[in-house]
């Protein structure tokens, strides 16, 4: 899903801080201090890919609905400074679901995607437990959106081609539709009564979409995704 953030949303500063030419070899024998322009420039592009550092503590709010069906992709922080970032979770807002023989379908549009809903970053656990304000939920969006294409490309959809097993355990084999890119993918569903739950991990990169990364790697976006799935069937 996906997802991913990927380049530095409009309107942000300059990455680096300009040096006066006071501070030059020739005028004076101090040098700026490299350690310190590094982590000034990590903080900067941090923002700009809408992943601010500093943990919001603002309320959660109520927890997501048990209801109903639900699709979300987990997107992870990598890199040597990934502690500057945060993980990303994005939820299906417009998710549809369809349900033929081989199991059901589902399409979902990309720029109706919930950046980093607060419940459902609270009821996911201490890995998602600081909360992102409104500018970096802002940027995140801009970037992701841009990064797949979503103007070419703005729908995303999961087929069911064939299942094996039976009981509440079984194999499925579904073609995922993804930034131009037709990939087949299997997966384990848990079935219990009407309702199906699974997850399945899949790579950006081989859909075409290119992770995000700045300073070499230092600050990333890791190439693999978690998608979680539930679904009710009628």
């Amino acid at each position: 899903m996906l997802v991913q953030p990927g380049r530095p949303a409009p309107g942000a500063g300059p990455a680096h801080p300009r040096i006066s030419p006071e501070l030059s070899v020739q005028k004076t024998l101090k040098r700026p201090d490299r350690r310190g322009l590094l982590m000034a420039a990590l903080a900067a592009l941090t923002q700009m890919a809408g992943c601010a550092s500093a943990p919001d503590r603002a309320a959660a709010g109520p927890a997501p609905s048990a209801d109903g069906d639900e699709l979300r992709v987990l997107v992870f922080r990598g890199g040597s400074a990934a502690r500057l970032g945060h993980n990303h979770v994005l939820r299906a807002g417009d998710l549809r679901v369809s349900w033929a023989a081989a199991g059901p379908s589902l399409k979902f549009r990309l720029d109706a995607l919930q950046v980093d809903p607060p419940a459902l970053r609270a009821a996911l656990g201490p890995a998602f437990s600081s909360a992102v304000d409104d500018a970096a939920r802002d940027g995140t969006r801009a970037n992701l959106l841009k990064a797949l294409d979503a103007a070419r490309h703005p729908e995303v959809s999961v087929t069911t081609l064939q299942q094996v097993g039976e009981g509440p355990r079984r194999a499925v084999e579904a073609e995922i539709s993804l930034h131009g890119v037709l990939r087949r993918q299997w997966f384990v569903v848990e079935v219990q009564g009407a309702r199906a739950r699974g997850e399945v991990v899949i790579r950006q990169s081989d859909f075409g979409v290119q992770p995000f990364t700045v300073l070499g790697g230092l600050l990333a976006v890791q190439d693999a995704l978690v998608v979680q799935f539930s679904l009710v069937q009628p």
